[in-house]
């Protein structure tokens, strides 16, 4: 049942985000010799909580989508990544993606990997399996949703998109606006795909009675807008809105109960697979709580200084297929 759009993130703003992509990246860790080969082996950053971990004890991997599992298009899953997710599966070990997306824009080539069971979507605000099943869900309340919804609107500027059950939405105004917004080029795939994501409003879908509210998307804004909004935000609710981002020019607004790091560690209790048999890859801020939370946490290459500072190691960059260079280390491959 899960046919998802194909497409790819990214708006005329975003097209380095993370500045660690192209054929200038340069790979972070430390040069090895091997016979005629020079690869890299992986910093650990010594004082943090996984880093003596037993790599055979790894019983679960975490791995965000874009900027890290997926090459710089944001759809293409290499052949090592995918030998090594396949060769963790098959040595028993669960693999789980968690994303910032919905289960309905996970990239096919992902959703075609067979033994992947469980997604942790929306940056953590929703777990579910493969079936489509629930296991956690962590919405906006109704009139938080509301209330940033107007505030957000009175601003102007920036293009807002609300994650409903599983699905992108758009009002019409600023879909009519989609190319003085920047509106990405994925999303504008999504929105095409289907009919219904373009609604008159966004306040009163958020109102259709039993709907999960899962985030509120900002994709394109500018620096001084970015800041505006998160300090309005912290002002008003405090902790109760988490707002991360994914690239530095979006903003992406969810319960504080919605992050990657509470549902990876529900879901482990639910797996009882202890967290520090967990490792979790990433490479933005949305990530951060996971690589915290999991007992190894492994930074992309290209991801910014505090996200690689959060980790236990820092991997080489998505285009050097850093998470699979990271497992044949980890599990002594």
């Amino acid at each position: 049942p899960l046919k998802p759009p194909g497409g790819r993130l990214g708006c005329a703003r975003c097209l380095r985000f993370a500045g660690g992509y192209g054929a200038d990246a340069k790979p972070r860790g430390r040069p090895v010799r091997r016979g005629t080969d020079t690869s890299y082996s992986i910093p650990a950053n010594t004082t943090r909580k996984g880093a003596a971990m037993a790599n055979r004890n790894i019983k679960l991997i975490a791995v965000d989508l874009d900027g890290t599992l997926l090459r710089q298009d944001h759809i293409t899953l290499s052949p090592k990544n995918r030998e090594a997710l396949t060769r963790a599966a098959d040595e028993g070990i669960e693999v789980v993606v968690a994303t910032g997306r919905s289960i309905a824009a996970v990239a096919p080539q992902v959703l075609e990997l067979p033994f992947l069971r469980y997604f942790i979507t929306c940056n953590g605000s929703l777990t579910t399996d493969r079936e489509g099943n629930v296991l956690r869900a962590a919405p906006l309340p109704v009139d938080v949703t509301l209330e940033i919804l107007e505030h957000l609107t009175g601003m102007g500027g920036f293009a807002i998109q609300l994650y409903a059950d599983q699905k992108m939405y758009i009002s019409r105004a600023h879909w009519e606006m989609r190319d003085v917004f920047h509106l990405p080029v994925f999303h504008l795939k999504a929105l095409f795909s289907d009919g219904e994501s373009i609604v008159e409003s966004l306040a009163e879908r958020a109102k259709r009675p039993g709907s999960h509210l899962e985030k509120i998307n900002l994709p394109c804004l500018t620096p001084e807008q970015k800041a505006e909004v998160k300090a309005w935000l912290a002002e008003r609710y405090g902790d109760r809105v988490r707002a991360v981002s994914t690239m530095p020019c979006n903003l992406e607004l969810t319960d504080r109960e919605g992050s990657k790091g509470a549902a990876l560690a529900a879901l482990c209790r639910t797996l009882q697979v202890p967290m520090v048999q967990a490792v979790a890859f990433g490479d933005a801020d949305n990530d951060i709580g996971m690589l915290e939370a999991a007992g190894i946490g492994v930074a992309m290459g290209n991801a910014d200084a505090a996200v690689q500072q959060a980790a236990d190691r820092v991997t080489l960059t998505n285009e050097e297929d850093g998470v699979a260079h990271a497992l044949r280390q980890l599990l002594e491959w």
